[in-house]
């Protein structure tokens, strides 16, 4: 990776963001797209396409349930750590 890809790397892309953001919100396991669902994670796209057919729920889970997600993500790391560290 030369100089100028390094740099423009470390820009924010808005459909990578979206893509982390449905993983955050578990919204694969309601996608459209069959490996979305199969993987449980998003796999991207323009959009993703789980944003665009669902704008609502997204938005909705950042205003009125974020500390849901918070919390269930907290306790799947601390479940990965206590597995990690046997």
């Amino acid at each position: 990776m030369n100089r100028s890809q390094h740099i423009l790397s470390k820009f924010p892309d808005c459909d990578d963001a979206l893509r982390r953001l449905a993983d955050v919100l578990k919204a694969p396991a309601t996608c459209r797209k069959r490996a979305c669902r199969r993987d449980g994670s998003c796999q991207g796209g323009f959009g993703p396409p789980c944003y665009f057919e669902h704008r609502q729920f997204f938005a909705d889970a950042l205003r009125e349930r974020m500390q849901e997600y918070r919390d269930y993500w907290t306790e799947q790391r601390e479940g990965l750590r206590a597995i990690l560290r046997r």
